[in-house]
């Protein structure tokens, strides 16, 4: 969003006060309010690299920085965060490119009502047909520049409503957002309807995106309107939920412009006692990616956000084969298994053992086209497409005071061409095995070594076999020594030691050291940084391949 005259007013507003509360406004209160905020910043030199497909950037270094400050007073609340992509680093859309206030706003907030005026986040339920957020990893941001109130004439009961566009870089999206939502707690609002212990709520969203329609070829919606329903019981050791969304008609880009109507149905169930966690899931997605702007793709201007139901791997060479949701259809299931084996026994030893099994199986719809603009699928067909496989078995033992290992056994099919391709043949499908050994050795209260050790054994069944810096067996190392609470250091090595070319047989170096004090840290590390996709929580973006210093720097007050 471009400064204007409110954002500077804003910003010289909380100057004023920072300057006037005196050198302590970080760490006390005050009458006259308190100031609070955050500070990031990102830079990343770049030299060309050839044999890892790293570019050469003509500025050499690449940057962004976050500065939040939020100001409080009673039930008063006003919040700027000036921004700068100078110029954006690798993997973020160079649309960023540039300096500004990126989110500014203002809140009164008491028990009855909550009005914010300007920027906010927001989300109805698991998100499925409205969540703004921000995910920095991501370079995602559609916060919701507008107007919104919440209501909560009861204990128990919540409102809210919105109104707003959408950020879109330094801009607003096209299209306008009207949404509403209620919550209702009825273990709040009835106490006697259920036993103690019990938690039972309902939930009910709409939400309607207005664009114009200045197409000549197709007649398109104006108004989109989507609604979801909800619910949730839990109790001590056991919690139930599901969510169920509707979408009209929304032609758009991302689904071909089809006419069919939009719908997701999220059911969960788990049970939860000493030493024991069972989770199911199901989910079926079906033409639901919604937008304030039809033309729009990738990751811009999503207005709501479809959860992955798939284990979120933290193991390096995991995030090879990431699973991202498909809103224009899927269906699939997961589960998880966890299990402690209590201490003193054979399986458990001194200090116990712990089991966690996951499995995610996640297919495509079945599907038949009536013509060029509508389908049929019935709601529970499964289609004869895998898109995506998870079986893991991941073991955490404590062998005494000093040493506490952690084994994963991991098998991934992954159906590249609908992750990478939009399901166009070239790649084909990865079956791939990994197994993890992570050990850390506490020499003292204050020094430990972390090793970590996997390796990949990857197939790709397809016959096309372009230049990949990729595909194969991998296998990767990393050495952590810490000085708690303050130092960090780090060597990874990743090798791509069975890819189909020799050249592409590469070590990726990275050393890091890291310093940490209070709430400040600051972060240094060089090396190579291999090419692929990160994803947060089922929405993905690519990483180009990188090499040379990175610097990080993040602080709180």
């Amino acid at each position: 969003m471009n400064p204007k005259k409110t954002n500077i007013l804003i910003f010289v507003f909380i100057a004023i006060l920072s300057l006037f509360f005196s050198f302590d406004l970080f760490s006390q209160d005050f009458s006259l309010g308190r100031i609070n905020g955050n500070f990031q910043l990102e830079a990343q030199t770049y030299a060309k690299d050839s044999l890892i497909g790293a570019q050469d950037v003509p500025e050499k270094l690449l940057s962004r920085g976050f500065l939040y400050l939020n100001y409080s007073l009673g039930n008063f609340s006003a919040n700027i965060r000036y921004e700068y992509y100078l110029n954006p680093i690798l993997g973020i859309d160079p649309r960023y490119e540039g300096t500004g206030f990126g989110h500014r706003s203002l809140n009164y907030n008491t028990d009855l009502i909550d009005v914010t005026a300007g920027n906010f986040y927001e989300q109805f339920g698991s998100g499925i047909i409205l969540r703004a957020y921000e995910e920095r990893a991501l370079g995602f941001d559609n916060a919701i520049d507008g107007a919104r109130f919440k209501i909560r004439p009861v204990d128990g009961i919540e409102f809210t409503g919105l109104i707003g566009k959408q950020r879109f870089f330094w801009g607003l999206s096209d299209g306008i957002l009207r949404a509403g939502d209620i919550n209702l707690q009825i273990d709040k609002l009835f106490g006697n309807f259920l036993s103690n212990g019990l938690s039972f709520s309902l939930g009910g969203s709409v939400v309607s995106r207005f664009q114009r329609d200045q197409e000549s070829f197709y007649f398109l919606p104006e108004n989109v309107l989507a609604f979801s329903t909800r619910t949730n019981l839990s109790g001590e050791s056991f919690n139930l939920e599901g969510e169920f969304a509707y979408k009209f008609n929304d032609p758009n880009a991302t689904n071909k412009f089809t006419y069919n109507p939009g719908t997701a149905l999220i059911l969960s169930t788990s049970y939860f006692s000493e030493g024991i966690g069972i989770n199911l899931d199901f989910h079926r997605i079906d033409n639901m990616d919604f937008r304030t702007d039809r033309e729009a793709k990738g990751n811009n201007l999503n207005v709501n956000y479809l959860p992955s139901y798939s284990k979120q791997h933290i193991q390096r060479l995991a995030t090879l084969y990431p699973f991202a949701t498909k809103p224009n259809g899927e269906i699939g299931v997961q589960a998880d298994f966890t299990f402690t084996v209590p201490q003193n026994t054979f399986l458990g030893g001194e200090f116990g053992t712990t089991f966690s099994l996951n499995y995610s199986r996640i297919h495509s719809l079945d599907t038949s086209h009536i013509d060029e603009f509508k389908y049929n699928s019935p709601f529970f067909g499964i289609g004869k497409r895998l898109f995506f496989q998870d079986i893991n078995l991941e073991i955490i033992k404590r062998w005494s005071k000093s040493l506490e290992s952690n084994i994963a056994f991991i098998y991934i099919n992954y159906d590249k061409d609908v992750m990478e391709n939009e399901g166009a043949p070239k790649y084909g499908t990865v079956n791939s095995f990994m197994t993890f050994l992570d050990f850390i050795y506490k020499f003292s209260a204050n020094h430990s070594l972390r090793l970590e050790l996997q390796h990949l054994f990857a197939k790709q069944d397809s016959a096309v076999k372009d230049p990949d810096n990729v595909n194969g067996n991998w296998v990767f190392f990393m050495a952590e020594y810490t000085i708690a609470p303050n130092w960090f250091f780090s060597f990874v090595d990743e090798v791509n030691y069975g890819n189909h070319y020799d050249y592409l047989r590469l070590h990726y170096l990275t050393a890091s050291i890291a310093y940490i004090t209070g709430p400040t840290r600051l972060s240094l590390s060089y090396g190579r940084q291999r090419g692929g996709i990160i994803c947060v929580g089922g929405v993905c973006r690519p990483v180009p391949a990188a090499n040379g210093f990175s610097l990080s720097v993040t602080s709180s007050f």
